[in-house]
């Protein structure tokens, strides 16, 4: 095994120690430990439940709208099932999360690892469009208490995925960029519907709200009252923060979620409900993806059941 892939699977458990260990250091663990009651995760968990439900119905919605076929093999029971399964190679890291996903969607529609992959590719761009539209929409709301050059960013990111899409849609020549247009990674991008460009749209825009819903009442199931403008211009941050290699982003994502929001509650509050957030997060997908495990190693156990005498 090369230092290189040792690197990549060590990396995330040594930032998510690194962080835990340093977000520790500033808040004591006792008085992070008083602030968990049963009230606030009586609260808490139906919230992570109908989170969990509703997002992956959302997932599997859009897989099946994207990459059509015979409804005898690629159903929404399918969808879901295989998008279950690369949860806990997401959590991981979401690089590997992806490439799990589109090795599942070519096996189960018979596309190409390309054409698999540029569905979740585009999904992703969409994620990414969505919210950033979100956080202009919020620092807005927020008027001079947001950042100016947030919003110029986020806008000319937007922009570029925008003219990404003509760039690829249009039938005008690009002189070189042609070849690249034309790599099978594009073609979802390039030859979808724009009836389901704009469903794909709609339904990614209801699941970064279900996200932000979760943020704002897993903080107010621990008494921290955040606006609702506030969270829209934040929480697109917890989730580049959650990219970051780390394990479901512990560690990262508690230091980013106390800065984020400490005018609001005070520091072990907010490490409390970020832990036990993030903890449960962790242990929900962790348990769906290990239920539907084996869709990884479905054919394989097909071809040895037909095999057998």
């Amino acid at each position: 095994m090369s230092f290189r892939t040792i690197l990549q699977w060590v990396a995330p458990a040594v930032v998510t120690l690194a962080g835990l260990a340093w977000i520790f250091s500033r808040i004591g663990l006792q008085s992070v430990a008083d602030r968990l009651s049963v009230d606030s995760l009586s609260l808490l968990i139906p919230t992570l439940v109908v989170f969990c439900a509703g997002s992956l119905w959302i997932e599997a919605e859009c897989l099946v709208r994207l990459l059509p076929g015979s409804r005898d093999v690629f159903q929404l029971s399918t969808a879901s099932r295989i998008k279950a399964a690369s949860y806990p190679l997401a959590l991981l890291h979401y690089a590997i999360g992806m490439a799990g996903l589109s090795i599942l969607l070519s096996r189960r529609t018979g596309h190409t690892i390309a054409e698999a992959t540029g569905v979740v590719a585009l999904i992703t761009l969409f994620d990414i469009g969505i919210q950033l539209v979100l956080m202009v929409a919020g620092i807005t709301a927020l008027g001079t208490q947001g950042p100016a050059a947030q919003i110029g960013v986020a806008t000319l990111v937007v922009a570029a995925i925008i003219l990404g899409f003509i760039g690829l849609r249009t039938t005008i020549s690009l002189g070189p960029l042609d070849r690249i247009r034309k790599l099978a990674i594009f073609d979802a991008a390039r030859s979808t519907p724009l009836r389901l460009l704009a469903e794909l749209a709609a339904f990614r825009f209801v699941f970064a709200l279900f996200f932000v819903a979760l943020i704002g009442l897993s903080c107010r199931a621990f008494g921290i009252e955040v606006p609702w403008t506030y969270l829209l211009a934040t929480v697109p941050v917890l989730i580049v923060v959650a990219i970051i290699p780390s394990i479901a982003g512990l560690g990262t994502g508690q230091i980013a979620f106390v800065e984020l929001f400490g005018q609001y509650g005070d520091g072990a509050t907010l490490l409390a409900c970020s832990l036990a957030l993030s903890t449960g997060l962790l242990v929900m997908r962790a348990s769906i993806g290990l239920l539907f495990a084996r869709e990884f190693t479905r054919e394989a156990l097909a071809a040895t059941r037909a095999t057998e005498p």
